[in-house]
């Protein structure tokens, strides 16, 4: 090995600690809020961090660094919420304790989950249900302005 490679490693692995120390709780939140397991989520949260260590993480110091993070978790997830989704309903591993989705109806749920939890696109979900488009993002839409309009009181 280098000593050029070496220094790059040991950058890389200070810029992991660094990017650990500012988003891993946060991170650990955002995937136990789909996988309600604390246990499951860490596991998931240190995937998401030796993947990254796999990597280049300056690609990852950007303003969007938490964007990215998430999207990572997401595809880390993907297998998860593919095994969880037995049926068309999206929302059902979603709904204990979450009364922001219970204010919504049972249409508002399955689509908002489905974009949010399962990140399916509106087309995608659109062919699947048998739906508009239009109709796809007109629910997300509204399911939205109920989270906006309850956060907000």
């Amino acid at each position: 090995m280098t000593s050029e490679h070496k220094i790059t490693q040991a950058n890389n692995q200070q810029h992991l600690l660094s990017l650990y120390d500012k988003y891993a709780g946060m991170l650990l939140g955002y995937i136990n809020e789909i996988v309600k397991d604390t246990a499951l989520a860490e596991k998931y949260m240190v995937s998401v961090f030796t993947s990254l260590a796999e990597q280049s993480v300056n690609d990852y110091l950007t303003d969007n660094t938490w964007c990215r993070l998430q999207q990572i978790a997401k595809t880390k997830l993907a297998g998860f919420t593919n095994t969880v989704q037995d049926c068309n309903d999206y929302a059902k591993p979603y709904l204990d304790n979450n009364s922001l989705l219970n204010l919504m109806t049972d249409e508002q749920k399955n689509i908002f989950c489905a974009v949010y939890y399962h990140g399916q696109t509106t087309a995608e979900l659109a062919k699947q249900l048998n739906i508009s488009e239009s109709d796809i993002r007109k629910a997300l839409k509204e399911a939205l302005a109920i989270i906006r309009q309850r956060r907000e009181h």
